[in-house]
């Protein structure tokens, strides 16, 4: 089975939300000089990382899952926040820009995430942290400069989208855009 492929589930962003924070990153690149930049079709919300599939039949139980998930859930807002860092403030290893909290994409992803277990992936156990990578790996000798500016600077009419699927993605290491949706689970509840 795609052994060589890792797979996720995830929140797909909307349009555009997508060239809103795509722009944002045009804008402000060279400011923040990290080592890659994620393509604007790759922006995600990540409800959990699966990595390997081990069989034909656990993908088949995990779609199945997924769809009785999705059909539970009705479709809801979510809006942008900053943008912040993972990693040291100086050099981070991720730019993000994040979520405001929302309990319906909390609910949501615990059950994706219990699901995944219930079917056998091994899991990261960290605490969910809803947010869109926007780059990795700073790669600069002077030390990242965060700026408060950052924590709100989206304006408030851009943020707002309607999150209404649920993406199971298989990662393509070797081609840009990465991330290739094999299946879409449309929340129906």
């Amino acid at each position: 089975m795609d052994r060589q492929f890792h797979y996720f589930l995830a929140v797909p962003i909307a349009k555009d939300q997508k060239s809103y924070l795509h722009n944002w990153v045009v804008q402000h690149k060279d400011q923040y000089p990290f080592k890659s930049w994620v393509h604007q079709d790759d922006y995600h919300i990540t409800l959990a990382f699966l990595g390997a599939v081990a069989s034909p039949q656990q993908l088949a139980n995990l779609k199945n899952q997924v769809s009785h998930i999705a059909q539970s859930h009705s479709p809801f807002e979510l809006s942008l926040s900053g943008i912040d860092v993972f990693g040291k403030k100086e050099s981070p290893r991720i730019l993000w820009a994040g979520i405001n909290e929302s309990s319906y994409l909390h609910s949501l992803q615990r059950q994706v995430f219990h699901t995944c277990i219930e079917v056998g992936f091994s899991l990261d156990k960290k605490p969910f942290n809803p947010h869109i990578t926007l780059a990795r790996r700073w790669k600069s000798e002077v030390p990242f400069q965060y700026t408060n500016e950052l924590r709100h600077i989206f304006e408030a009419d851009k943020q707002t989208f309607l999150a209404d699927k649920i993406h199971l993605y298989k990662t393509h290491l070797d081609r840009i855009p990465k991330y290739e949706a094999v299946e879409i689970f449309s929340l129906k509840g």
